[in-house]
């Protein structure tokens, strides 16, 4: 029998936190002092305690927590910033209000967050020890994705103006496309090998058009996605989608969808024809509850956010389920509700959006080599 994940209160919007009947100010003022608690404590007990690693002992650890941040002041602790904070007052750019797609630049240094609350695409300078605002005098909308190509030109999509947006590393506009065929466009991902962006429409639960659209990099729409001979994109069918938010591309062009509502994966090579399936409703490993961000490590595994489980599961190359880490727990290693994910392969670093308490956690794939993806290495950790 399979171990189930902790349970939780359901959450019913797919691209957001779910329904919460406080006052807006009171929802703010709670998220952000509970925020800054968590991470005030969470850092603290991190740094001096024992790390916080994945599965539990005595099997060895592969996933371990390294920090969270939500601003500036978060990153850079010197004495020297904290001096400049308290005669200035603060950080002069905003702290991040709802993350929800994220993507890292080729040499680690830089994570580009599309921020949906603040409406704007935030940038986290490890370099600099930073958070800033990218382009801040360029409107954005309602950012839910973002993509680098090998510019590092930014690409995000807009889920309220209907469109994808395309900036310089430096902040340049460039072009935006999509506002005819997209109707809620939210995942994306970029081939950079073969200059193909694949943008998922998540609709509406009345629209026909829930589907996967494929652009060159100039905003050309190429082709659809859709099942083999044709016939509607919206169903549960293979090729059909239900609310498809999430993308990731594989290192050899394969596309895989997160489709949502469908409650599974679908995968598809680079000519856009369907391959396979995998995942169905449920609280155990290997199923789904609100299956959202994904993203590839350097081995070719599969990890898979799951913002009603608050957790991420990790799948080899057969999509068998390997582990998972995080859980929903009032902790900063854990997770209320997680949505984007982003894995720097080089440096085994890995990004998470905890879309309701704001926050990226950091963590790191540890004593791992290709031969730990075979199923016979399935470990799962107990729930917090």
């Amino acid at each position: 029998m399979k171990a189930s994940f902790p349970v939780r209160a359901e959450r019913t919007d797919i691209l957001s936190t779910g329904a919460d009947h406080r006052s807006p100010v009171a929802r703010r003022l709670a998220l952000t002092a509970a925020a800054a608690l968590a991470l005030a404590a969470g850092c603290a007990a991190t740094t001096a305690g024992r790390p916080v690693v994945w599965p539990d002992p005595p099997e060895k650890a592969r996933i371990r927590f390294v920090t969270a941040f939500r601003g500036t002041s978060d990153l850079d602790n010197s004495s020297w910033a904290k001096i400049k904070r308290g005669v200035f007052g603060g950080d002069a750019d905003p702290n991040l209000a709802q993350p929800m797609g994220i993507a890292v630049s080729d040499d680690g240094n830089r994570l580009y967050i599309a921020d949906h609350g603040l409406g704007q695409v935030m940038v986290a300078d490890f370099g600099d020890r930073s958070v800033r605002v990218f382009a801040g005098d360029e409107p954005k909308g309602k950012p839910f994705a973002v993509a680098l190509d090998a510019r590092e030109n930014v690409y995000l999509t807009d889920s309220i103006g209907k469109q994808v947006i395309v900036f310089s590393r430096g902040g340049e506009r460039l072009r935006a496309f999509g506002g005819h065929e997209l109707e809620r466009p939210t995942g994306l991902a970029l081939d950079r090998a073969r200059g193909l962006l694949y943008v998922a429409d998540s609709a509406t639960r009345q629209s026909e058009k829930h589907r996967v659209l494929v652009y060159d990099l100039g905003g050309k729409l190429l082709r659809q996605l859709g099942p083999a001979g044709g016939g509607p994109t919206k169903g549960s069918g293979d090729g059909q989608f239900y609310f498809p938010t999430y993308l990731a591309i594989a290192a050899d062009g394969r596309l895989l969808v997160g489709d949502t509502l469908n409650f599974r994966v679908q995968e598809f090579d680079a000519q856009g024809r369907f391959l396979r399936k995998f995942g169905e409703n449920g609280d155990t490993v290997g199923t789904f509850a609100r299956l959202k961000g994904m993203a590839l490590d350097g081995f070719g595994n599969l990890y898979v956010v799951d913002g009603g489980h608050s957790n991420v599961q990790i799948f080899n190359r057969d999509f068998a389920p390997l582990m998972f880490f995080g859980g929903y727990a009032q902790k900063l290693e854990y997770f209320d509700v997680p949505s984007g994910i982003a894995i720097d392969p080089k440096r085994n670093r890995i990004y998470v959006c905890n879309e309701f308490i704001a926050r990226i956690n950091v963590y790191e794939l540890i004593n791992t080599t290709a031969e730990d993806s075979l199923p016979a290495n399935t470990v799962a950790r107990k729930a917090p």
